[in-house]
């Protein structure tokens, strides 16, 4: 594979780029996100109507029982700061919207993807788009937002900088290794959002198949199994499934991913306070269940991917190398509310086929491997093409 190329190859933008932050979601094939009516949510989240449907909502779809003390808070940030819950979380107008783009065609953005750091944050990818074409780079740190340090700032915070209108303009400052700091104009631009992403390379003679997965919206694994037979025709002998900074979508979608790849088994098992415990398994009739396979996953890799990666794990089917995964045992819905903002709540756990709650631990890999930014090579690739061929020629 030919040098970062493979990692560049991601999507995205100032938006999924925050996937682990803004888009962390794992829902039911009946909980897909709904269209919002219009408006904004008011300014101290304290909307009559609005904390009375999260109040409802709580009571009758909540994983574990809510307290009328939490319940009886008088505005919604109250009720869900006694939750305790991370995942579950009230949404803007306005971050409703990014999220539901999250599962759209295309989106307005930059077209980076970033991860946090001390500084600001870093860009691990830069695909064509504005930001390249404003010689934003891999490597490159944003350390000011619209005159903003973004050390300072939060992910969302720096995030919601960076997101905005089509057409409109965003000034970021930059540093970059022996070039000091540098200042860009970004005009912000309709980008498209493919989910998935494949290739044909040679690594030492032999044919292999590169797929990547970027979220798990609808038909996935419909595209992931043609996408399989393409490259099997071609000449792969075996594929590197890349879920890195995947940070989830339709359960369904996961459960049918594992089904190309796993012919009998248990992929997940779900069961929440007010659904009775459901296990899935895997479809039948697996079409390439003796196909040689490797997962990549990473720290933004959630929800969705991690199903898929803890159930090939779980069954011995895959070899799972890079990084810890994020830790995401949780099942969401997304409730719209009157006044056009939403609530993000879970309804539910999952275990992995052998009993894991990857609440806060994740998936550890088998093989250990960072990708490093700064480097023209992409490591995790590298070491995944290695253990891919080395399953191959066993």
């Amino acid at each position: 594979m030919t040098p970062r190329r493979a990692a560049g190859i991601a999507l995205v933008s100032s938006l999924l780029a925050a996937a682990f932050v803004l888009g962390l979601f794992l829902t039911s094939r009946s909980s897909s996100i709904l269209p919002a009516s219009g408006g904004q949510a008011a300014g101290g989240v304290t909307h009559s109507r609005a904390i009375d449907e999260v109040r409802e909502a709580l009571a009758a779809s909540y994983y574990r029982p809510v307290g009328r003390d939490v319940l009886e808070k008088t505005t919604i940030t109250g009720v869900l700061r006694e939750l305790g819950d991370p995942n579950t979380d009230f949404l803007t107008a306005v971050e409703y919207d990014s999220l539901k783009s999250r599962t759209a065609r295309s989106y307005s953005g930059v077209g980076l993807t970033v991860e946090p750091s001390r500084a600001g944050l870093v860009v691990t990818s830069a695909l064509n788009g504005p930001a390249r074409e404003a010689g934003v780079r891999r490597g490159d740190i944003i350390v000011r937002i619209e005159g903003r340090p973004a050390g300072k700032l939060t992910f969302d915070q720096a995030l919601n900088l960076i997101k905005g209108e089509n057409g409109t303009v965003v000034h970021m400052t930059l540093r970059r290794s022996h070039h000091g700091r540098l200042r860009v104009t970004v005009v912000r631009q309709e980008i498209t959002l493919p989910s998935l992403r494949a290739r044909l390379v040679r690594f030492h003679g032999s044919k292999l198949g590169y797929l990547r997965l970027l979220s798990f919206p609808d038909a996935t694994a419909e595209r992931l199994q043609q996408a399989t037979a393409s490259l099997v025709r071609r000449g792969a002998q075996g594929i590197v499934l890349d879920l890195r900074d995947n940070p989830g979508g339709l359960l369904t979608q996961a459960v049918r991913t594992v089904s190309i790849f796993l012919d009998e088994g248990v992929v997940c098992t779900v069961s929440g306070l007010h659904q009775d415990e459901m296990t899935y398994e895997v479809t039948g009739g697996a079409r390439y269940s003796k196909l040689p396979l490797v997962v990549a996953v990473n720290r933004g890799s959630a929800s969705a991917s991690e199903i898929v990666a803890a159930a090939l794990q779980d069954h011995e089917r895959a070899l799972v190398i890079g990084r810890r995964t994020y830790g995401k045992a949780s099942v969401q819905s997304i409730r719209p509310l009157s006044n056009g903002t939403a609530l993000k709540l879970t309804t539910a756990m999952y275990r992995t086929p052998a009993g894991r709650d990857l609440t806060d631990h994740g998936i550890r890999p088998k093989v250990r491997v960072g990708d490093d930014p700064l480097t023209d090579v992409d490591e995790v690739l590298r070491a995944a093409e290695r253990a891919l061929l080395e399953q191959i020629t066993a």
